[in-house]
């Protein structure tokens, strides 16, 4: 890898305005002779997709790309909701670095010829993905490609009501999508959790699907209700603040992934969330909120610089449509702490309907990726 990282991000009144804002900001100073460029646009600019690429494949004359669209897209100290704007990282990367892969759909995509022999060339221990949230399988179709390629996968699942198209090279859809990358290649990962536990952790004794009937023996929901009643914030079932962590087996981090609470039985004293729950399942109650959010954030920050060799090249951060201003009162309010924390560098991401990191999709998270 040879070469600076460079980026760019802008608004404006139409895709073409915000194409060529892009490209002067990427031309002020020189581009890498061979490159991956990563390249992100908010919803309203989802449709235009294929012609701000084209047109940005002409004016930086770089083949590879890779991205997709969210509800917000995000730079250095900045952020982008609800207006036409897109996001772009170019990464000095030689072609031979990486293998971009157009969707994968179903589990057997995963053993297709060109893709296996991109993962013996590669040796991959990390890779980018995109998701199609109108996808079920994606979910299947990324656990085989992490096992498959002994890959950490980070990336995000595409957002907004008006399609999510993703690149991979040119503009796809559908199922799994991305970049995976030699074996050389250096980063540093970072999760960072919006929600707060606000009770201890307990194990499903009878549950099947997303209906939960016990823990620990006793009604499901007369256990929410404790938790909730013992929590001094705002407690309401119905405030939407309330979630449902399914803890990860073997971590001894504590790590979860946080599913919604989507409804309560009173009759039965039962529960609903939107995952997969069995008997034997760990699980605990949390809260959503923004101070939460910030103290989490700024701890993931301080423990990934740690583990930083120098300062980093580059960055991709990968966040919640749930994150952003929802959560940090301001649209560009996450993306200022970040800066402050790791200082002005180039930063492309997006705002999505969930994110990646290593074999499991995640919500109301953010997923830094750091090159070093």
């Amino acid at each position: 890898m040879t070469g600076e990282f460079c980026a760019a991000h802008a608004s404006g009144e139409n895709w073409a305005a915000v194409a060529s804002e892009l490209a002067d900001q990427l031309q002020t100073t020189p581009l890498p002779e061979q490159a991956l460029a990563f390249l992100y646009v908010t919803e309203a600019l989802s449709d235009d997709l294929g012609s701000i690429l084209t047109f940005l494949r002409s004016r930086l004359s770089i083949e590879h790309w890779t991205g997709t669209a969210g509800i917000g897209v995000c730079g250095s100290g900045r952020a982008y909701f609800g207006v036409p704007a897109a996001s772009v990282l170019i990464a000095p990367f030689a072609s031979e670095d990486f293998h971009v892969f157009e969707p994968l759909k179903t589990d057997a995509d995963v053993d297709a010829p060109d893709l296996q022999k991109a993962i013996d060339r590669l040796q991959p221990i990390f890779g980018l993905v995109h998701g199609d949230p109108g996808a079920p399988q994606t979910l299947s179709t990324l656990g085989e490609l992490a096992r498959v390629g002994s890959t950490y996968l980070v990336g995000g699942i595409a957002s907004g009501e008006r399609g999510a198209p993703q690149i991979a090279d040119r503009v796809v859809d559908g199922g799994l999508s991305g970049v995976l990358f030699d074996a050389k290649t250096a980063v540093q990962i970072g999760i960072t959790q919006a929600c707060t536990p606000v009770g201890p952790v307990h194990r499903v004794t009878e549950g099947r699907e997303g209906i939960v009937s016990t823990l620990d023996d006793r009604p499901a929901l007369e256990v929410l209700k404790e938790e909730l009643n013992s929590d001094g914030s705002e407690n309401s079932i119905a405030s939407g603040r309330y979630h449902v962590a399914l803890m990860i087996p073997g971590s001894d981090t504590g790590d979860f992934v946080v599913r919604n609470l989507l409804g309560v039985d009173p009759h039965n004293h039962m529960i609903a969330i939107s995952g997969d729950v069995q008997a034997g399942d760990a699980v605990r109650f949390v809260r959503r909120d923004g101070a939460a959010a910030e103290e989490d954030l700024r701890r993931m920050l301080t423990d990934v610089q740690k583990r930083l060799p120098g300062k980093p090249r580059g960055a991709l951060y990968c966040s919640c449509v749930a994150r952003g201003p929802h959560l940090f009162g301001t649209e560009s309010r996450e993306m200022m702490i970040i800066r402050d924390e790791l200082g002005d560098l180039p930063l492309t991401g997006f705002y999505g309907n969930g994110e990646v990191c290593n074999d499991r999709f995640y919500g109301y998270t953010g997923v830094l990726t750091l090159f070093v």
